[in-house]
């Protein structure tokens, strides 16, 4: 593995807390609106929490690989 420097893993356990954070939060929301009879309602949002996922992963890989160059 690399040596990071500490601003970026700083970089990378903010990153990570989201991913674990925005995570938990589509489960719960899996869990308590799937399925109910407003789940269409919350689609908006889940697809939100979704693409802020993919943001702060790719975020997360993009620094990781910036760091290997």
């Amino acid at each position: 593995m690399t040596n990071f420097s500490d601003e970026n893993w700083q970089q990378i356990k903010v990153l990570a807390a989201r991913l674990q954070a925005i995570k938990t939060m589509l489960e719960v929301f899996n869990e308590q609106i799937e399925n109910r009879p407003f789940a269409q309602e919350f689609n908006a949002i889940k697809e939100q929490l979704e693409a802020d996922f993919e943001q702060t992963l790719s975020a997360l890989l993009e620094l990781i690989e910036e760091d290997d160059d």
